[in-house]
């Protein structure tokens, strides 16, 4: 049994044995008397306690309480051997050198991510990232500017990183934000360049003060016309925003071009043809509006703010508290979004034979909707160029993919398949079932609309129709005075292979093109 005595090391208490607490007392009394001639040796061993209650700490688990004095040797090897700053002709000094065996520490380069306020032009942020990646903080301040100026989120992660993000006070975790190891002599050197920087910073701002320096005069007025600038490109791009959130989110402007009842189609009517619910398309719309004003505003504010040099405590807190009501509104819509997007994640689809004939060629007769050839403009639906029309309860689309495949006998055969998208096998089962599509056999013709319907209720859900023909050996298919016929070399190898196919698309306008 060892008697253990308890010890207070920088507010932190520990049970220590006895030999330990000696070991340890030791190395203290002669780091103190080797660094007593050092301007700065107090605040010194203040930083290297606590790194020595630090490491006891880490030596300390559930199963064991006491410091024992293998763990205070271990400690004391990490931090370094105190002897170089003793006197050499001091006598203790050449017993401590003896007694005291000086073990290699592996620093293993961690580097834990801080501030750096010594190198801050802000708050520290750029400094400390490009700190913790080890490249030139002029590196990281350009990707900042780049992010605010194209992609308009600079700013705001620069806020998150700024309060998420501690700031290095201490010796040691400035060490630690630099990677470097937490010795005595790291300590020594890191106290050292600070009361350097320190004593430089003073005599430039009392140079400063004692006399106008014309260059620095020089570079002040540079940085207010730059600020000046920055202000009113975010005043102006505040604007822009502002004249399209009123026209498109809050006036409702239609400038959709479909065929529709009520003519064209404003985006808040579109996106509510997309979400499943009305209570949904309720909190997407409010927070859109609560995002975009907060966007437009914070803009306006902050280039009033670089213009005009407001700096008092109210608009930096209208700032915060603005930047904090556009993150809710974002994650309002996120949240919609998400939920909508889950609409979308599950496809279904509904075959039905619609006949077969024998013969040598097949002809498709497309029949246009009364609406194809008059009507200029197109939307984008699913990939492909089409016609989105709206009439009474009904949405129509236009563009119907035709598959020819071999016919595993000597008749043609005919499909017709529709399909959607939903949350469920079940409900996407159920629109596509819901879809309308005209279309027979008469003969060697087949009737074929361009054309198809389903209930607005369905909504938006990439609803589909697709025509398979299988094609006998030797036969054709002719469309718009096109002829398709299966290559014969191609076909002999494949004609038993059910993969095997050729596409075509029947457009809005009556036209007929291969699609790959």
């Amino acid at each position: 049994m060892k008697k253990t005595v308890s010890v207070n090391i920088k507010g932190m208490n520990f049970l220590i044995e006895e030999d330990a607490y000696e070991l340890l007392q030791d190395y203290m009394n002669r780091l103190s008397h080797g660094l007593r001639n050092e301007k700065d040796s107090k605040d010194i061993i203040e930083d290297i306690e606590l790194r020595i209650a630090e490491l006891c700490t880490s030596r300390l688990n559930d199963k064991k309480q006491v410091i024992e004095i293998e763990d205070i040797q271990i400690i004391l090897d990490t931090l370094g051997d105190p002897s170089q700053y003793l006197d050499e002709d001091d006598s203790s000094s050449q017993e401590f050198k003896e007694t005291y065996e000086q073990k290699t520490y592996q620093h293993n380069g961690e580097r834990h991510l801080f501030r750096d306020l010594e190198n801050a032009s802000i708050a520290g942020v750029c400094a400390g990232i490009a700190n913790y990646f080890k490249i030139d903080t002029i590196i990281i301040r350009a990707i900042f500017l780049i992010m605010f100026f194209f992609g308009g989120f600079g700013f705001p992660l620069y806020v998150i990183l700024w309060i998420v993000v501690p700031k290095a006070k201490s010796t040691i975790e400035k060490l630690r934000m630099r990677g470097k190891p937490i010795t005595v002599d790291s300590v020594k050197e890191e106290v050292e360049n600070a009361a350097k920087r320190f004593e430089t910073e003073t005599k430039s701002f009392a140079n400063r003060l004692r006399r106008e320096d014309h260059l620095s005069y020089r570079f002040s007025s540079i940085g207010k016309i730059i600020a000046a600038v920055v202000g009113v490109f975010l005043i102006i791009k505040g604007l822009f925003f502002l004249v399209m959130l009123m026209i498109f989110g809050v006036i409702g402007v239609r400038v959709i071009p479909v065929q529709s009842d009520n003519g064209y189609l404003s985006l808040p009517e579109l996106a509510k043809m997309a979400v499943e619910t009305q209570s949904d398309y309720n909190w997407g719309y409010a927070g859109v509006m609560v995002a975009g004003f907060s966007i437009v505003f914070f803009l306006l504010l902050l280039g009033i703010k670089l213009v005009f040099r407001i700096r008092n405590r109210w608009s930096r807190l209208s700032l915060i508290s603005l930047f904090i009501t556009g993150f809710i509104g974002s994650m309002m819509v996120l949240v919609i979004g998400l939920k909508s997007g889950r609409e979308l994640s599950t496809y279904e689809d509904f075959e039905k034979e619609i006949g077969t004939y024998y013969g040598e060629q097949l002809t498709i007769v497309p029949e246009l909707s009364s609406y194809a050839n008059n009507n200029k403009f197109k939307i984008k639906s699913d990939g492909e160029w089409g016609i989105l029309g709206i009439k009474g309860d009904k949405i129509s689309e236009t563009g119907i993919r035709i598959h020819y495949r071999p016919s595993s006998d000597s008749l043609f055969h005919v499909y017709q398949i529709t399909s959607a998208h939903s949350h469920s096998h079940k409900t996407a089962e159920a629109k596509a079932k819901n879809i309308r599509h005209s279309m027979s056999i008469d003969s060697n013709v087949v009737n074929l609309n361009n054309y198809y319907t389903y209930p607005i209720a369905d909504k938006l859900r990439i609803q589909e129709v697709e025509i398979y023909i299988e094609v006998p050996s030797g036969k054709t298919v002719k469309i718009n005075n096109e002829v398709i016929r299966l290559g014969a070399d191609r076909y002999s190898e494949q004609k038993m292979d059910e993969h095997y196919e050729e596409k075509g698309h029947l457009d809005g306008d009556g036209s007929y093109s291969h699609w790959d």
